[in-house]
Parts: C-alpha cells; structure tokens; sequence
C-alpha cells in the first residue's frame, strides 16, 4: 500500500466585529512496512547494518499482519456459524409451536369447542401467513 492523506478544511466568517475562523489539517498515513528508497538510501549512510534489519522487521511485522488477519477469519467464522445455528434452532421451534397449535385447534374441534379451535387455527395461520409476507421485507 501507499501513503494515504486525508484533508480537511475549514472556514467560519461572522459579521459581527469582524471575526474569522480558518482551520486546514492534514492527516497522512504510510503503511508501508519498509520506507521509501530514497529514505533507505539516507538511512544506509547513518548505519550500513540498518537495512538489513529493517528488512527482518518488515518480515516479521508482515507475518504478524497475516496471524492477526486469520485470527479475526476465525472469528468472523466462528460468528456466522453462531448466527446460523440460532437462525435454525428459531426455525425449528417456531415449526414446532406452529405444528403444536394446530394439534390443540384439531384437539379442540374433536371435543367441540369451535371458538377455541378458531382461536388457535387462526393463530396458526396468521404466523404462517406472517412468515411469508416478512420474507419479502427482508
């Protein structure tokens, strides 16, 4: 990667007493691992051993950048296994109160108790019916 530099500006006028306001910042980040040529080249004139050990460093920090980035891959893994066992236990136990629902309202039909059965058979419809059309939403 490159140098990146993120500018900001900023000026406020007011008219009353005359007062003005001017802010400029400038954030510039480098994150390559080893310096510009140029910048190796003046270190070379200070110390001759200095880029070889800039080198081994760069090595090692660009190992730590892939140990830290397999590490947050098993965490993003590891996540989006969670979310999707819980999506499915959800499911399945939604199905299940469903099915459990529809067993009382066909329970309640055989003793003849209509107003209960239709209580719990539109109750199950509805959070069927309920299902389908959140679907669409998401």
């Amino acid at each position: 990667m490159a140098k990146q530099s993120i500018s900001f500006k900023d000026t406020k006028i007011s008219n009353g007493d005359a007062y003005g306001n001017q802010i400029e910042q400038t954030v510039s980040v480098d994150d390559n691992i080893l310096p510009a040529p140029q910048e190796l080249a003046e270190y070379q004139k200070v110390d001759p051993k200095i880029v070889d050990f800039l080198i081994k460093s760069s090595e090692r920090e660009q190992l730590h950048r892939h140990k830290q980035d397999e590490k947050k891959l098993k965490i993003l893994n590891y996540n989006e296994h969670k979310v999707g066992r819980m999506n499915w236990w959800g499911m399945f136990f939604a199905f299940l109160a469903i099915i459990v629902m529809m067993a009382l309202a066909a329970y309640a039909l055989y003793l003849d108790r209509t107003w209960f059965a239709g209580i719990f058979a539109l109750t199950g419809v509805v959070s069927i019916a309920s299902v389908f059309i959140n679907n669409k939403k998401v």
